[in-house]
C-alpha cells in the first residue's frame, strides 16, 4: 500500500520474521529502534532496519529505511522509497501510482 505521508517503508512483524527466516534480511540489517507518530496522533516505538532491495515493476530502490508495524497491519511504501524514484504521480482517476521511467 502506498502511503505518502508516511518517512518510511513499513513491513509487518510477520514479514520480517519471514525475511530473517529466509536471510533476506539480517541481525546486520537491524539499525537500532526509532518513535514514529501514526496518522491518529499516536506515537510507536519500533525497529529500525535496513532493506538491501525492493523491486516495484521494473523499478528498483536500494538501501531503503524501513520500519517494523504490528502483525496484521499492511505493508507501507513511505517516502523513504518513493525519494528513490526519479519521479512518481498519483492519477486519483484512475487510482494508480505512476512512476516515470
Amino acid at each position: 500500500m502506498l502511503d505518502s505521508g508516511a518517512s518510511t517503508v513499513q513491513l509487518p512483524a510477520e514479514v520480517i520474521q519471514k525475511l530473517t527466516q529466509t536471510g533476506a534480511l539480517s541481525d546486520n540489517d537491524f539499525i537500532g529502534m526509532r518513535s514514529y507518530t501514526l496518522a491518529d496522533g499516536s506515537s510507536r516505538r519500533s525497529a529500525l532496519f535496513r532493506i538491501r532491495e525492493i523491486q516495484l515493476g521494473k523499478h528498483i530502490a536500494r538501501n531503503l529505511t524501513a520500519i517494523e508495524g504490528p502483525p496484521g497491519t499492511d505493508a507501507l511504501l513511505g517516502q523513504s522509497f518513493l525519494a528513490k524514484l526519479p519521479s512518481w504521480t498519483l492519477d486519483n482517476k484512475r487510482h494508480v501510482l505512476i512512476l516515470a521511467r
